[in-house]
Formats: C-alpha cells, sequence, structure tokens
C-alpha cells in the first residue's frame, strides 16, 4: 500500500492467535484518512472472531500519540 496520499500514518504490533504465525507478535505500517479512522479500524479487526490476529498497540507515526487494544 502507497501511504504518502493518508494524512495519518501509524505504526501497529499484532499478535497472532492463529495460523502458521500463531504466537508471533509483527510491527506493520498502514496509512489512514485520520487517527480516528485508525483507531476504528484498529478497534474492528482485534474484536473480529474471523482475523487470525489482534492489535496490541498504534502509533501515530506523525503526532506520537499512542492507543492499547
Amino acid at each position: 500500500m502507497n501511504n504518502q496520499h493518508f494524512p495519518c500514518q501509524v505504526e501497529f504490533d499484532r499478535y497472532f492467535l492463529g495460523g502458521n504465525l500463531e504466537g508471533g507478535r509483527h510491527t506493520d505500517k498502514m496509512g489512514f484518512m485520520s487517527w480516528d479512522d485508525a483507531c476504528r479500524w484498529a478497534g474492528s479487526v482485534t474484536m473480529d472472531p474471523k482475523t487470525d490476529y489482534v492489535v496490541l498497540e498504534m502509533r501515530n507515526l506523525i503526532t506520537g500519540e499512542k492507543e492499547n487494544f
């Protein structure tokens, strides 16, 4: 994903609950239109029982703000 078009750049830590990566952690980056959009996305994937990972922490790379899920 090309993040340069998104005003809110985030880095987040995922913990895998199943699949080949079960028990592993991975840090990734994504772009969103706002910090609120990023938080809504992280909360929704963390609560979705069909998703094989949860978001542990997300950091706004522009402002330094952090959120735990």
